[in-house]
């Protein structure tokens, strides 16, 4: 399953101190996202340290994040990117991010090469289907 989402980021400017951003921090759910970079900046990531790192454009690049899924199948190896959007610019923008998703039937476990007795799997099975409605719930 993907979805190609249109996303709308208002004029309004991001005022950390306050709470207003123009999209709050999250990972997605899914397995992976695809974003083409464009010239107005206000990506960032959350490093492990828990500082956050504005994102460089590099010209005909596409920016990945990592989604929970790949996490999950990966017990970890790969960590879902943690990060939030800012306007530092006071200008409307758009935005438009693929999601790459399994569909809703798909088991999500630790991979076999992921695990080992001294490494077990750190998240219990679960449909993504499941898993997107637990986290949808929360959400809204």
């Amino acid at each position: 399953m993907s979805i190609l989402r249109l996303l709308h980021y208002n004029k309004t400017l991001s005022d950390i101190s306050s709470g207003v951003y123009a999209c709050g921090e999250h990972c997605d759910y899914g397995f992976m996202t695809f974003l083409a970079v464009d010239d107005m900046p206000g990506l960032e990531v959350e490093l492990r340290d828990g500082s956050w790192l504005g994102v460089n454009r590099i010209d005909g690049a596409f920016i990945v994040n990592i989604g929970d899924m790949l996490q999950r199948w990966t017990n970890d190896l790969f960590r879902s990117t943690n990060h939030r959007v800012l306007n530092r610019h006071g200008k409307e923008r758009y935005s438009i991010p693929f999601f790459l998703e399994t569909n809703h039937e798909t088991v999500i476990e630790c991979l076999p090469t992921c695990c080992s007795e001294s490494n077990k799997p750190k998240y219990p099975s679960v449909t993504f289907g499941n898993y997107l409605r637990a986290k949808l719930d929360n959400t809204y």
